[in-house]
């Protein structure tokens, strides 16, 4: 039989790894918020920020006006290498809305107003949110100057 003294050790010990556990997402969160939308994407998303920096996005991206940027796949990106700087500008400005749009801000039947002065169709159906027909993967990604989610494809002007 283990003594009273053991599961006092284990439950100090549990405490302070949940504790310190705790404190590095805090950390991570609190690093997020320093954080501007065209860093994290250069971190997280060469390709993408590549396209951006080419489409002259980087610096309102790097400012401190709030935008929501829909990011779209590294694999899909690969396609718009190469391209005129005009196709890829209509593109990326497809995946810029100005002020910063959480995952409940996309309600059913609503349209939003992108950079590039298209509108996106939001459809809601079971589970999924699609803008354009374009499913929304990861949402809320809260930065120091808007909020990215992840499409599961490209918006087409």
């Amino acid at each position: 039989m283990k003594s009273k003294l053991y599961y006092i050790y284990l439950g100090i010990v549990l405490f302070v790894a949940f504790s310190l556990t705790s404190k590095q997402a805090v950390a991570q969160d609190s690093e997020l918020q320093r954080t501007t939308i065209m860093q994290y994407v250069i971190n997280e998303r060469p390709v993408l920020a590549e396209l951006l920096t080419t489409a002259g996005m980087a610096p309102a991206l790097s400012g401190s006006t709030a935008y929501t940027l829909l990011m779209p796949p590294e694999a899909s990106l690969q396609e718009l290498k190469g391209q005129p700087v005009e196709t890829i500008r209509a593109v990326m400005a497809m995946h810029l809305i100005k002020g910063t749009l959480s995952a409940t801000d996309f309600k059913e039947g609503s349209r939003l107003q992108t950079n590039g002065s298209a509108s996106l169709n939001v459809c809601r159906k079971k589970d999924n949110t699609l803008l354009n027909g374009v499913q929304l993967h990861t949402a809320d990604i809260a930065l120091r100057n808007g909020r990215v989610h992840e499409l599961g494809g490209v918006l087409q002007p």
